[in-house]
């Protein structure tokens, strides 16, 4: 029997004991609708049902703060791998029903040979700087209750460097220089790799556009607004500029 993460939709099944938390679960893959493995021991289903009566969904967010990480990382790597088999059933090339690669973490169409590998869009966010102080903007919508770092997805056939100046441009209308590499992190939200950047102000009126930018400011470490959790990226970046 294979010991699985079991998700109803994005949102995966927990059980609480005392102050622990297990999420994992023992249940038979045939009872739902499909199972990724992960290694020998590990998998991934559908389950729309509470596995357990005492079972409560919690999304990966919530869970980052209850679990080791090294189990939220494998919690993360099993939502990605469950919507991309959601996402992925059937051939881009010729629509005929894929199926399991037998050796690899992939889907192979029997019809034409095309093999679907997992797919990951990247995501470059950077930290902008002024001296000893940063740019953060809050979201239009009011969808978040925080403000963070300038963010977007890469274009085809465009650099990391590209992506980072093209989207500060559109989102705030400010330019950037000397843009260095910081660090990166998976974020199974659904598929992303976030690739952080650090980047000097270089000039023009910080302008949100009203459409994915509602508010943008300059913040020094005395008068920051609400920033992300720990979990995220971009509170790494804006922790490591302002440490001691």
């Amino acid at each position: 029997m294979t010991r699985l993460f079991l998700f109803k939709q994005d949102r995966l099944w927990i059980r609480r004991k005392g102050t622990e938390v297990e999420c994992l679960f023992d249940a038979k893959p045939g009872n739902y609708a499909f199972t990724e493995p992960l290694n020998a021991s590990c998998g991934v289903a559908a389950a729309p049902e509470p596995p357990v009566p005492d079972a409560e969904p919690v999304g990966l967010r919530v869970l980052f703060d209850l679990v080791p990480p090294e189990v939220s990382s494998q919690a993360g790597l099993a939502r990605q791998l469950l919507y991309w088999r959601e996402t992925h059933r059937f051939c881009g090339v010729c629509a005929a029903p894929l199926a399991r690669h037998a050796e690899e973490r992939a889907m192979v169409c029997p019809a034409c040979g095309y093999t679907a590998y997992p797919r990951i869009n990247p995501v470059v966010i950077t930290l902008i700087y002024r001296g000893d102080q940063i740019l953060l903007a809050h979201k239009a919508g009011g969808a978040l209750p925080f403000w963070s770092l300038i963010a977007g997805f890469v274009e085809a056939h465009e650099t990391l460097e590209a992506a980072v100046a093209r989207e500060i441009v559109e989102e705030v209308g400010a330019r950037v220089k000397n843009i260095r590499y910081a660090t990166s992190q998976a974020w199974p939200f659904p598929n992303n790799l976030m690739i952080g950047f650090t980047a000097e102000y270089a000039g023009g009126e910080v302008t949100p556009d009203g459409d994915e930018i509602a508010e943008a400011g300059w913040f020094g470490r005395d008068n920051l607004p609400p920033i992300p959790s720990r979990v995220s990226i971009a509170r790494r970046l804006i922790d490591a500029f302002f440490a001691p």
